[in-house]
């Protein structure tokens, strides 16, 4: 008996892992494409390289807010979309939500995910 249980770990060790790559991976990859879309448009509205140190006091506070609130929010943003596209793929993939989501979600929060 203690060997199924091994596997089961094994198994379940390995499907943290995957989920943790796929979710962690694609969160990164968005929040990088997020940042260089923002730092083009940031550039193209005013004609300036948006602040890389907006706690500078040689950045003007106006500035400083703005760019703090729109980056972060848009970082945000795109983070939040792609780790919840890699879950809905993780459902459709494995049937199950990812190790580490709400282990009492019900079937139609399931269903919500996977369409």
């Amino acid at each position: 008996m203690a060997k199924k249980s091994d596997k089961s770990e094994k198994k379940s060790d390995k499907g943290k892992t995957a989920w943790r790559m796929l979710g962690t991976g694609s969160a990164l990859v968005a929040g990088v494409a997020a940042a260089r879309v923002l730092d083009a448009l940031w550039h193209t509205a005013t004609g300036r390289k948006p602040p890389s140190t907006p706690e500078s006091p040689d950045i003007a506070h106006r500035e400083a807010l703005v760019w703090a609130a729109v980056s972060g929010m848009a970082i945000g943003v795109a983070k939040t979309y792609a780790t919840r596209r890699a879950a809905r793929y993780w459902v459709r993939s494995t049937g199950e939500l990812p190790p580490g989501m709400a282990e009492d979600a019900s079937l139609r929060d399931k269903q919500e995910i996977s369409s």
